[in-house]
């Protein structure tokens, strides 16, 4: 372990199912801290030096920019739906960065034939995960299927929309 440096504490591993944050190295244990749960798994080097080991924090990372803009102001109850709808669309894939997703929403003005009406913008911000261009090119489409999930969803309360295009990628370094 402390020759190859597959991983240094405070990077994050898959380990078996799960998204693990490396806590410490020892002479002969490694201590885990699982994402879901954050409870502490202490694994014998032996044994992580006999498993497939995928580092999360040295892959490929690409930031994503969705803007959604509402025909209307959004409340504060409107705003808290449209939140957990998008956060649990987003989290439920493979491939996102879990956690990662910030929704911002800002009020905007716009003009018509006649007069200004107020509406909102919501900017949502997350990263896809990846070790190479099919992996992220794949989670780009499984990420199309998330934003008709999310349109459905919001569509079905009342809350009507538009969504920016194109959805904008912009490679990041990765820092988790």
């Amino acid at each position: 372990m402390y020759l190859d440096r597959p991983f240094v504490p405070g990077e994050y591993i898959r380990h078996g199912d799960g998204l693990c944050r490396v806590e410490s190295i020892g002479l002969r244990s490694t201590k885990l801290r699982t994402a879901a749960k954050s409870t502490l798994i202490i694994v014998p080097n032996s044994q992580l030096v006999n498993e497939e080991i995928e580092n999360v924090s040295r892959a490929k990372k690409v930031m994503v920019l969705l803007y959604l803009d509402f025909l209307r102001p959004l409340g504060k109850e409107d705003a808290a739906l449209v939140r957990q709808v998008v956060t649990s669309s987003t989290n439920s894939l493979f491939g996102i960065d879990p956690g990662s997703t910030s929704i911002s929403f800002t009020p905007t003005a716009e003009s018509s034939k006649h007069g200004h009406f107020a509406s909102t913008r919501a900017r949502v911000t997350f990263f896809i995960l990846g070790s190479n261009e099919n992996s992220i090119e794949l989670r780009k489409r499984l990420l199309e299927l998330a934003n008709d999930n999310v349109a459905n969803q919001l569509r079905n309360y009342g809350i009507e929309f538009t969504m920016q295009d194109p959805t904008v990628y912009v490679e990041s370094p990765v820092t988790l």
